[in-house]
C-alpha cells in the first residue's frame, strides 16, 4: 500500500476534558496494554507498506508510551523512518487532544 492510517485504540486520555468523567473509570495499568496492543498493530500494518509507502499513526492520548515510545519501538524495529511527529492541542480549543506520526518505508 501507498499509505496506511493506522488509527489504534488508546486510553483515550486526549478526549478527557471534554469527558472528565472517564478519569474515574481510568486504570493506569490499561497504558501499558495499550502500547503492546498499538506495537502489534502498526507493525503488522507497516508490512503491508510498499517501498517508499506511508504510515500514519494517530492517537487521542497524550501519553508517551502510546505515542512516542511506539514510534520508537517502529524505528527500532522496523525498517521506517520518521517524516514528522506532532501532538495536536485540541485543549487549547475546547477539543481534543491527538498524536499524529507520519513514517516513510526506506526505498
Amino acid at each position: 500500500q501507498d499509505l496506511i492510517i493506522c488509527d489504534v485504540p488508546c486510553t483515550g486520555s486526549g478526549t478527557w476534558a471534554r469527558t472528565p468523567e472517564n478519569l474515574s473509570y481510568f486504570k493506569e495499568e490499561s497504558i501499558n496494554e495499550f502500547a503492546t496492543l498499538q506495537k502489534s498493530i502498526a507493525e503488522n500494518a507497516t508490512k503491508h507498506l510498499q517501498n517508499g509507502g506511508y504510515l500514519l499513526y494517530i492517537t487521542c492520548s497524550v501519553f508517551k508510551q502510546e505515542n512516542d515510545d511506539v514510534i520508537d519501538y517502529l524505528l527500532q524495529n522496523g525498517n521506517l523512518q520518521l517524516i514528522k511527529k506532532t501532538y495536536f492541542k485540541g485543549f487549547e480549543n475546547s477539543a481534543d487532544t491527538m498524536f499524529g506520526a507520519l513514517l516513510q518505508n526506506k526505498i
